[in-house]
């Protein structure tokens, strides 16, 4: 046994946050670790690492009781955390970031440059890595990024790497080359505690599964024992309806809402399409196909040189910034909520007001309305089940579903036509997932939003999508409607072999 860890409880104040927690990870085992948002995984793995020291219980690694010893002090003896948004230095190189704070150094105890970059070669070959040690890290793909977090760890003699959400923002392509690169390294020795809300690559890659729920732990479930359906229950505590929107709704005919003819810009070439009033138009396309592109230059984030758009029976001003967007009616809800969706030293509320500060909380002389800005947070708050003590607590304090919700109020706040949603259930629980996408569902339906729906999850979009958009190389290739779709034919589809095959309509 590697790792145990024995009746391990925490409390912040009154509330208690993990009652005794069992968990035991053997060597050269990928050992699952999943929970919904708030479960207490984090603060597990916070005192595994040692960034808390103040619990109950006993941390045993390598057979001996680390209680005591600090962060650094559990790295040396081989715990390693990757964090989920990858904790490197971009403007470095792959080489100083292999070898940050283990600098060697030359006779005259200057830094050995040619060391440096001798011994990330090794190191990245060791690994089955290929790519140039003397290139700075901002140029790597995310999923390379995320493999350098690991072989940083790897470098630093780590035995256990826990890896938090190591698949967030990737695609399906990215996952399996990041899990291939796992399973490598794991048959070399290395064990892995594995946290992720896609239950689909738990089930395929993990040995053995804990489940934390309401702060307990519920572990020792084995691989080819266990299905999602019963897994999805144990994680949330009862059976997860799964959001299916109906094929009536799929194949209606929609009154044209958003218009696009011919736009051009940056990583677009020539895009024409249409979206119903009510309807969810899915967008499939690898990282610089034009997908992720066409989304963000609607609301203003990358520029349009050229091309038309009418929205709703009238000329949409090209968008010079995402202001002008949301003043047309367009909003869009970013793949990252870190970075472009919450500030989180702000409370719920107003989180929840930025998008209408200067339209509808405007009073005369610059005043915001208070009234309504407590009653619209409220209303939000309320409509997408919002776990948290009330509109005034500060969204640092939320696990990534709540904060993914308050990213949405803000976004229906300003009363869009069209909402683009950007990986809108990236790294949250089933729970929350299928919430969002109830109410997706509704919005369309009741209210006649019209939606923009980029995944990389499959199953997720063609449960939600009525239509696809499929591109490449900056252009759309593809406009089919999702009647009777799976995620095979999206595969084949985005890869062109249909149409390589002449199978396509």
């Amino acid at each position: 046994m590697l790792l145990k860890v024995s009746n391990v409880n925490k409390s912040f104040g009154s509330k208690i946050v993990l009652t005794d927690n069992n968990l035991e990870v053997g060597k050269s085992e990928i050992h699952a670790l999943v929970g919904m948002n708030g479960a207490g995984k984090t603060t597990l793995v916070r005192i595994i690492s040692g960034v808390i020291d103040d619990y109950e219980g006993d941390i045993i690694f390598e057979d001996k009781n680390i209680n005591k010893l600090s962060v650094i002090e559990r790295q040396n003896v081989g715990i390693y955390v990757v964090p989920q948004h990858a904790a490197i230095i971009p403007e470095f190189t792959v080489a100083e970031n292999i070898i940050l704070g283990t600098w060697p150094k030359d006779t005259l105890g200057m830094v050995d440059w040619k060391k440096i970059y001798e011994n990330a070669e090794k190191v990245l070959h060791d690994y089955g890595l290929d790519f140039d040690p003397r290139m700075k890290v901002r140029d790597l793909s995310l999923v390379n990024q995320r493999k350098l977090n690991v072989v940083r760890a790897l470098f630093s003699k780590a035995k256990l790497v826990i890896l938090d959400e190591p698949t967030t923002a990737l695609s399906s392509e990215e996952r399996d080359s990041l899990f291939k690169f796992i399973e490598a390294q794991r048959q070399q020795g290395t064990s892995f505690i594995l946290i992720s809300h896609y239950l689909e690559e738990i089930l395929r890659l993990c040995d053995t599964i804990t489940v934390n729920r309401d702060g307990r732990s519920y572990t020792g479930y084995k691989k080819g024992e266990i299905d999602e359906a019963t897994l999805s229950k144990l994680i949330v505590g009862e059976s997860v309806k799964l959001l299916e929107r109906s094929s009536e709704e799929k194949l209606k005919t929609k009154k044209v809402s958003l218009e696009v003819n011919g736009v051009s810009g940056k990583g677009m070439d020539n895009i024409s399409f249409t979206l119903g009033r009510g309807e969810v138009l899915g967008v499939v396309g690898f990282p610089g196909s034009g997908a992720r592109e066409i989304c963000r230059a609607l609301s203003g984030l990358n520029t349009i040189s050229k091309g038309q758009i009418t929205l709703n029976g009238r000329e949409f001003s090209i968008p010079k910034d995402p202001k002008t967007a949301v003043n047309q009616k367009i909003i869009y809800v970013s793949f990252d909520r870190h970075k472009e969706g919450v500030v989180q030293l702000l409370s719920i509320k107003e989180n929840i007001s930025m998008s209408i500060l200067t339209s509808r909380l405007k009073k005369m002389f610059g005043f915001i309305n208070k009234t309504k800005e407590i009653e619209n947070a409220n209303e939000y708050f309320k409509t997408l089940a919002v776990r948290a003590s009330s509109i005034n607590e500060s969204v640092g304090n939320l696990s990534g579903g709540n904060q993914q919700k308050v990213v949405i109020s803000k976004a229906l706040s300003a009363l869009p036509e069209v909402l683009i949603l950007d990986e809108p259930t990236v790294g949250i629980d089933i729970k929350s997932r299928e919430e969002i996408l109830a109410l997706i569902d509704h919005l369309t339906k009741e209210r006649g939003l019209s939606v923009l729906y980029l995944t990389n999850d499959f199953n997720e979009l063609l449960r939600i999508s009525d239509r696809l958009l499929f591109f490449e190389d900056g252009k759309l290739i593809v406009d089919k409607v999702n009647d009777g779709l799976t995620a095979e034919d999206v595969m084949q589809i985005r890869d062109l072999k249909d149409l390589k095959e002449g199978v396509l309509n």
